[in-house]
């Protein structure tokens, strides 16, 4: 696994991640308007009505799951980006969430987002997933027991509020990237370590400088290596 920078604490600091969090609970990343999304409907796993967008068109999906405590919307200027560089997208709300039924029971978030990657692969031949803080760990729970192409995990934390990924990272065998920032309050740095080498797959390891958490690496000042570096992954080797 290639690390691009290393950080010494190794604790996963989840009760100083949700302080962070709530904190933040008024702000959302700027983003875009879905106007150049399709709406689209779906069910979770246990049957939880789902609201979602997809974005262009490609022989390769791409799902985006959004952090704790924002919602799709966060990914919407990415979403496009991805869009514009030939794939196909999914963005969509956790449960409790935006547009989405039900109540925000963060534990049960991965049966959403294998909700999604169910609805979207009849329409692809691979599907990536790419999760921001809890939408991280959701996506390796999923991979452990879906076959998707790959897994981008960015401020992923080991375990957050019931959901945890201690059981499923060591059944991942597929190419993941873990993505993290140095100084992240949640230590997110940190479970990007651990869960990249419990991986078993081909991994890659990028942390940042800087604080930043989920999405809002995606507007800071390392936005377009980080963005550079999702891309490189998709198109693979």
């Amino acid at each position: 696994m290639k690390t691009v920078h290393t950080h010494p604490d190794r604790g996963c600091g989840i009760s100083t991640l949700v302080i962070l969090l709530l904190s933040l609970g008024a702000l959302t990343p700027s983003c875009s308007h879905a106007q150049d999304g399709t709406a689209v409907s779906f069910p979770s796993t246990d049957g939880v009505a789902l609201k979602g967008y997809l974005f262009g068109s490609g022989k390769t999906g791409v799902i985006l799951a959004h952090m704790y405590p924002t919602d799709q919307k966060s990914w919407f200027p990415f979403a496009q980006r991805l869009a514009d560089e030939g794939y196909s997208v999914m963005t969509f709300d956790f449960r409790g969430y935006g547009e989405s039924k039900g109540q925000k029971v963060v534990s049960q978030i991965d049966r959403d987002l294998e909700g999604a990657y169910l609805f979207l692969k009849p329409k692809a031949q691979r599907v990536f997933l790419i999760g921001a803080s809890m939408g991280g760990t959701a996506a390796i729970r999923v991979a452990s027991r879906q076959p998707v192409a790959g897994v981008v995990c960015i401020s992923g934390p080991v375990s957050f509020q019931g959901l945890s990924a201690v059981d499923a990272v060591e059944k991942v065998n597929v190419p993941c990237l873990f993505i993290a920032a140095e100084r992240d309050p949640g230590q997110a740095a940190s479970s990007a370590e651990y869960l990249g080498k419990q991986a078993q797959g081909k991994k890659d390891l990028l942390i940042v400088p800087g604080s930043d958490h989920g999405t809002f690496l995606l507007q800071g000042p390392h936005k377009e290596r980080i963005e550079k570096k999702i891309l490189d992954f998709l198109k693979g080797p």
